[in-house]
């Protein structure tokens, strides 16, 4: 992880220089300026984790300069120093914003002790936050089976996780990806910082670039406010990118920019911030021959795969099929505060001869669906329910054969609404889009939730 960056400001060269040697030999990143228009100046460049500003500088009043930190970053710890303290100046320093005021000659033990603290206690609350998103929603075992699969794939995690190194995680839709990405961050180097995730599918360029890199004020017709994006939330954590396949081809180099130099720039602004994440990506196409198609930028697919991690498909992986339908059955029965429930032999064959097209997924509406019916423990295979409607593969392939695309796209989001009861939310995880792509779709298409609803 990178240090902590200060920006050091003070019109006296000797005191820049006492300052920063000492700063740097207890592990500070400094930037110095001697003046308001030279600190602007290195702020269009990076953006510091800490300041501390002389009040008194050459071509302005270091208490402005605060404020025009704090406009883009209100958390900033600042300390400010001055040749000749006084009650009005700290009052007003710390009306800007200051949580230090410091007199000259300033003593350098205590700079350090209140820049540590002060950075540790914004770290505090950051990773306070983080816990409470984790405490929400403990993350699920990925490895959960004893396939040869399953055990290589846990493995090669465990190797990688507390590295640094971007991940590429690739599979089928529904097998798994984000929970192994969860892990991973849950077992690295990273675990006490924030873990964010963006599904990618289905969005366009200005939103997936704002949810990446958030925007400023009046950077387009309705940014009535300032936005932080993913990157600069998730600052020393890590990112999570699913379906990253689809990413928006004009987005690509901004994305290269950010795993080259840590660096990216809010919509709007012209000064770079710094972004100390692990990425972690995945997705279930081909890159490789999006590479080829022109769809997919060739560096940035380097700069990415430097590690893979491939999750078989539920198929692969049978013999795991009966633990993971106990563990997903009594977690749905302990959230709903239901007595244990099983499954019976039948019930278990006819997991076990089923194809899964959704995988893990699939698997967990199908026990979600079972559970809500069934009229007795243990459940049996004639409560479970799997697609509704499920044509054999000649026929599907000659029903779709002569719909327009459109046509097909829309009996597509139909059928899996359908065997989603109506269920936008669930049926949006289904497709791997977001759900507010999915009302986009439904209402364009003229898909009429009612009608999804028959079979419920």
């Amino acid at each position: 992880m990178s240090r902590f960056q200060v920006l050091l400001v003070d019109d006296d060269p000797l005191i820049r220089f006492n300052l920063g040697t000492f700063l740097q030999a207890h592990g500070f990143a400094i930037t110095e300026a001697g003046s308001c228009s030279e600190a602007r100046s290195q702020l269009q460049n990076s953006w510091p984790d800490a300041a501390v500003i002389d009040v008194s500088l050459p071509d302005g009043d270091g208490l402005e300069l605060l404020k025009a930190l704090h406009d883009g970053d209100p958390e900033l710890p600042a300390v400010i120093l001055t040749g000749q303290g006084s009650i009005e100046l700290a009052v007003r320093a710390m009306s800007q914003g200051a949580r230090n005021f410091l007199t000259k000659p300033v003593q350098l033990a205590v700079l350090e002790t209140v820049l540590q603290r002060e950075l540790q206690n914004r770290r505090y609350r950051q990773q306070s936050l983080a816990a409470s998103s984790r405490n929400r929603s403990a993350p699920l075992d990925p490895f959960l089976g004893s396939s040869g699969t399953i055990q290589r794939l846990r493995d090669m995690a465990i190797r990688v996780a507390e590295g640094d190194s971007p991940l590429l995680i690739l599979g089928e839709t529904g097998s798994g990806k984000g929970v192994l990405a969860n892990w991973i961050h849950a077992h690295s180097a990273r675990r006490e910082e924030e873990f964010l995730d963006l599904n990618c599918a289905g969005l366009d360029r200005e939103f997936l670039e704002t949810e990446l890199f958030g925007h400023q004020k009046g950077a387009f017709t309705s940014a009535v406010t300032a936005k932080t994006g993913l990157l600069e939330v998730a600052n020393r954590g890590t990112v999570f990118l699913d379906e990253i396949g689809d990413i928006d081809i004009r987005v690509q180099p901004k994305l290269l920019k950010v795993l080259e130099t840590g660096r990216f720039r809010r919509l709007g602004d012209v000064r770079d911030r710094l972004a100390d994440v692990r990425l972690i990506s995945a997705t279930h196409r081909d890159l490789h021959k999006l590479v080829q198609e022109g769809r997919f930028r060739e560096d940035l697919y380097y700069r990415i795969n430097v590690i893979p991690l491939h999750v078989p498909a539920l198929r692969d992986r049978a013999e795991d099929l009966p633990v993971l339908a106990e563990h997903i059955l009594q977690a749905m029965a302990q959230q709903r505060g239901r007595n244990r429930m099983e499954l019976d032999r039948s019930a278990l064959e006819a997991l076990s001869s089923y194809s899964w097209p959704g995988n893990i997924r699939e698997l967990h509406n199908v026990l979600e669906r079972a559970m809500l019916v069934a009229e007795c423990n243990p459940i049996t295979s004639l409560d479970l329910q799997f697609q509704p409607y499920r044509p054999d593969a000649t026929h599907r392939s000659s029903r779709h054969a002569s719909l327009t695309l459109k046509e097909a796209e829309r009996m597509h989001i139909a059928e899996v609404l359908a065997q989603e009861f109506g269920s936008v939310e669930k049926a949006a995880r289904r497709l791997g889009i977001p759900r507010s792509s999915l009302y986009n779709k439904v209402r364009r298409l003229g898909v009429s939730l009612g009608e999804t609803r028959k079979e419920s």
